[in-house]
């Protein structure tokens, strides 16, 4: 890097810290300002915040490695989780059911679901367990991805790379709160919008014949998903793996997690049930840009005779040498990759830090489920001012220990180990064991508090089986790992539903009535229309999985010069966005 590098990457860094310091002081009014910006956002903000925490830099060279490795088929492969999938959910009804609970945890929702009983509360802590356990395996890997990338550019040891950008995100974070972490968002995704738009026009014109037949993904540089990619890690079997990750996508939807924290949390911040929708489409309308850019850098290193010997150092490749991107412009993309990893940073720890004020900090002060500005099952009220001031105070000690907590464990462990491994070990290990509970909740009214409690010890005790596999005379690839531990927590959950009570009549009434889900409810909770918008709520689904895959889909194609290929997906994509447009402009608010 040279001097003008450094010179707009620490001008980025001090913008992040003045947005911060801007909006402390709205932040610090109480928990819903500083979790939930007063759920007053306006929803193309929580949008592009929502593109912006969904990229990193880890994610970015697995999924150039895939793309260079396998063409377009290494699009279908991160339908394991690159694709993110679950925003399709969300589109669909997910987000406005979260909207209607009027809560600013997952876990604080529990007791809304399972009452506030016994069962109810465990049910509240184990969900807020959970999702800390998450958050700081969430943060150690953003630690170790990024201190590697920023290692490669600057003078800077990966160790204190990891240091520098966790005290810079967490400055602004701690200060404003989700304000921060939004805004600052919303100033990183039009960094990262201009370095795709840039990477994909240069891309674009270095394309010929000649070079993609030089491709090493030339056989598979397809659109449609095919059946066998005849290659050593999916093989034949490629149908099987397509169909099973796409389905673990869209469970992590249906489970109102998507993995993570963070997604939640910008529905509990919406203001209607048509900005979650309108929200969701920006999402990915915006999001769709990650993907011309991956395939833009792939295509440059080919052009460049880079990435044969070690596709994973395409992108530091690309970066370190003055031939694709001039000084300046360096500084640009590198800028803008590191906004991709502080976004998502910025947002796990302002999200884990809610379920340590909510759902720990407050129970234990006996606050229960009182919020600052509504309730409901007859827990209202306010916190009152002081009250209000302490839970921010306790929010800044919370992002500061997940932060810290996160570091101890990259220079304890994660800083060690392959990128690509920690990955892969939080999501095949750790997010299958919570998948099924967090989903069951929503659909069958029959479900209560001790089957999600079991269900996610259940899940996390085969977690650990896997962990040590040798001692139990296993030998699991990865989808086997994830159906063992998602399977025995099916299995645990059912159990502890069957023999124990059923929540309390009154309290699954008055949550169906709050939120109108389907699935398997009584007949008797059911009010005129509810038949009809669970119909175009399926309906709303399938469509929004497959617009969101076209719409992904659509510029990569250009990129590459595959005009008949862009030609069928553009009419695919069209009708959908038709139905859509006319979908979310009919579609009814459901009055609170």
């Amino acid at each position: 890097m040279q001097p003008l590098d450094y010179t707009i990457l620490v001008g980025y860094l001090l913008g992040l810290l003045l947005i911060g310091a801007t909006l402390a002081k709205r932040a610090a009014a109480g928990g819903d300002s500083y979790f939930l910006a007063n759920r007053k956002t306006p929803w193309w903000a929580l949008g592009a915040s929502g593109m912006s925490s969904n990229l990193d830099v880890a994610g970015t060279v697995v999924i150039i490695t895939l793309i260079y490795t396998y063409g377009l088929q290494g699009f279908w492969i991160e339908t394991r989780g690159g694709v993110v999938l679950p925003i399709a959910v969300w589109l669909a009804f997910m987000g406005k059911w979260h909207r209607r609970s009027k809560v600013t945890t997952t876990a604080e929702w529990m007791e809304l679901r399972f009452g506030d009983g016994a069962a109810g509360k465990a049910a509240r802590i184990t969900a807020a367990l959970t999702y800390l356990v998450i958050t700081v395996a969430m943060v150690t890997f953003f630690l170790s991805a990024a201190a590697k990338f920023i290692a490669q550019f600057t003078p800077l040891t990966p160790e204190w790379a990891a240091v520098l950008m966790a005290l810079v995100a967490l400055a602004y974070t701690l200060a404003a709160g989700l304000y921060g972490v939004i805004w600052t968002d919303v100033f990183q995704a039009f960094l990262i919008g201009g370095a795709a738009i840039f990477i994909s026009v240069k891309a674009f014109g270095v394309v010929t014949p000649e070079l993609l037949e030089s491709w090493p993904g030339a056989a598979t540089n397809t659109a449609w998903p095919q059946l066998s990619l005849d290659d050593e890690t999916f093989g034949s079997m490629f149908w099987l793996f397509l169909i099973f990750f796409i389905g673990k996508g869209l469970l992590e939807g249906l489970g109102g997690s998507g993995g993570s924290a963070y997604m939640a949390q910008r529905y509990y911040a919406a203001g209607s049930d048509k900005d979650t929708v309108k929200m969701s489409a920006l999402w990915v309308i915006l999001f769709s840009f990650r993907w011309p850019m991956v395939l833009g850098l792939a295509v440059l290193a080919l052009n460049a005779g880079i990435g044969e010997d070690d596709p994973e150092n395409i992108l530091a490749a690309l970066l370190t040498g003055d031939e694709v991107f001039p000084t300046g412009i360096r500084g640009l993309i590198i800028a803008a990759l590191f906004a991709a990893s502080m976004s998502t940073f910025d947002s796990t720890i302002n999200a884990g830090a809610s379920y340590v004020v909510k759902d720990v900090w407050n129970p234990l002060r006996g606050s229960g489920l009182r919020n600052d500005r509504i309730g409901y099952g007859g827990h209202g009220g306010s916190f009152g001012r002081k009250n209000a001031k302490e839970e921010v105070y306790v929010g800044y000690a919370a992002s500061a220990g997940i932060v810290v907590l996160g570091l101890v464990i990259y220079f304890a462990i994660a800083r060690q180990s392959d990128i690509l491994a920690v990955w892969t070990n939080i999501v095949v290990a750790l997010f299958p064991a919570f998948l099924v509970p967090f989903a069951l909740r929503w659909f069958w009214a029959r479900f209560n508090g001790v089957g999600f409690v079991l269900g996610i010890i259940g899940g996390f005790g085969a977690t650990l089986v896997t962990f040590y596999q040798e001692a139990f005379s296993l030998t699991l690839n990865d989808w086997q790992t994830i159906a063992f531990i998602a399977g025995i927590s099916v299995a645990f959950s059912i159990l502890g539903t069957l023999i124990t009570e059923p929540v309390a009549k009154s309290t699954l009434r008055s949550f169906h009535r709050q939120i109108r889900p389907w699935g398997l409810w009584p007949r008797e909770f059911a009010k005129p229309g509810d038949d009809t918008m669970a119909v175009r709520d399926i309906v709303r689904l399938i469509v929004a999985v497959l617009w969101q895959l076209s719409t992904f889909l659509l510029p990569m194609l250009a990129v590459i010069h595959q005009w008949e290929q862009l030609i069928a997906v553009a009419i695919v994509w069209s009708v959908l966005s038709v139905y859509l447009i006319w979908d979310i402009a009919t579609m009814r608010d459901l009055v609170d």
